[in-house]
């Protein structure tokens, strides 16, 4: 794949994760206060959800896209460890850690190239 499409396609990538995590962080936001029935309590859900919205926002914009990757990775990571304590398993976690981790690798290895 020429560097221009590789280039391309980790920008639809990168662009389409961190929409997909807002609008999630955002529904679990609103929707884990709306229902009293949420067994993370408040603080760990400001956190993990403001923490997502962050990282995502972070993750957009090129000169702080290894810091807002390595804090979704953090996040992806922990939540994925919650849902495993309470017998869950997130697929969809394993699945944006991957994509973080490609877009991390991947523009790495295209920056080496380009100089």
């Amino acid at each position: 794949m020429s560097k221009l499409k590789q280039g391309f396609a980790l920008t639809i990538l990168r662009t389409s994760l961190s929409l997909v995590v807002m609008v999630q962080a955002v529904l679990f936001l609103v929707y884990s206060s709306l229902s009293g029935a949420h067994v993370v309590p408040v603080p760990a859900r400001i956190v993990l959800g403001g923490g997502e919205i962050g990282g995502a926002l972070l993750f957009l914009v090129p000169p702080t896209l290894v810091i807002g990757g390595w804090l979704l990775i953090v996040i992806f990571a922990f939540a994925l460890l919650i849902h495993l304590a309470h017998g869950q398993f997130e697929g969809a976690l394993v699945i944006y850690i991957a994509a973080v981790f490609t877009v991390l690798s991947q523009r790495h290895s295209l920056r080496k190239t380009a100089t």
